[in-house]
């Protein structure tokens, strides 16, 4: 009688205890768009802050090693030029006739930390940084306003830096737009892209530039590795090796 009565409370005692399982467990919850988005532009931030800062480090050995080469060899040099017989006159001007001391052999650009630069656009001359680091050129602007001609969208702004008279005011066809993070900055700023034309000693050169307020900074034209490469070498121990680049000659010559 016993063992009866304890086979037909066992099922009921285990299915109240799986009722009452059933009941503090909470039930799951689908993840929400608004939630899914939220996760990815957090991961998306964290890693572009990642990428950024690391950016920032290797420019920094970049430059430290160049640096360091360029002193070796300016030192190799010397030693190889004093333990060299002095060169004839004719060897000497045979040697400077293979290129210009701006180039190299094979037609590139030799710039230096900082180069003049001549702005079609507003018609001028400006002092511009080179930065291996960056990856766009940066041109500084404010008043920055969007607006559309002949069904495409342009940008107007003024170009306004210590050392300009006034301020320059620029209109130019809206390329894109870029999201650019500074180390100092918790979100990224996003900022449109022009595309101007650029003089850098003989080189005439369509550039594209983020626009942002240099005013704070020294140079108000900075370089990147997108206008270098395949164009130029860069020497950081040396500034304005190309000089002033010519004005171009007016339309009407």
């Amino acid at each position: 009688m016993k063992k009866t009565a304890i086979s037909l409370f066992t099922p009921l005692l285990l299915s109240a205890c799986a009722g009452q399982i059933a009941q503090t467990e909470p039930a799951s919850r689908p993840v929400t768009e608004p939630e899914l988005s939220a996760v990815m532009t957090s991961q998306e931030e964290r890693l572009v802050n990642a990428m950024e800062q690391q950016n920032e480090r290797l420019s920094t050995n970049h430059h430290a090693f160049m640096s360091a080469l360029q002193q070796e060899i300016r030192n190799l040099k010397k030693h190889m030029t004093a333990a060299q017989p002095a060169v004839a006159p004719a060897q000497a001007s045979q040697q400077t006739d293979n290129g210009p001391e701006n180039e190299t052999r094979d037609g590139k650009l030799i710039v230096g930390e900082t180069e003049d630069v001549w702005l079609d656009a507003v018609n001028d001359l400006f002092p511009a940084r080179i930065d291996t680091g960056a990856t766009t050129s940066s041109l500084s602007a404010q008043d920055i306003t969007e607006f559309e001609r002949d069904g495409k969208p342009w940008v107007s702004f003024n170009m306004a830096h210590e050392g300009v008279d006034e301020k320059l005011p620029v209109e130019a066809p809206l390329v894109r737009y870029v999201r650019i993070r500074q180390a100092s900055a918790e979100e990224a700023e996003r900022r449109p892209v022009v595309e101007l034309n650029l003089r850098l000693g003989r080189l005439s050169e369509k550039t594209e530039f983020t626009l942002a307020d240099r005013s704070q900074m020294t140079y108000p034209v900075l370089l990147g590795r997108e206008f270098l490469k395949d164009i130029a070498v860069v020497d950081i121990a040396r500034r304005n090796v190309q000089g002033k680049p010519k004005r171009p000659k007016p339309s009407n010559e």
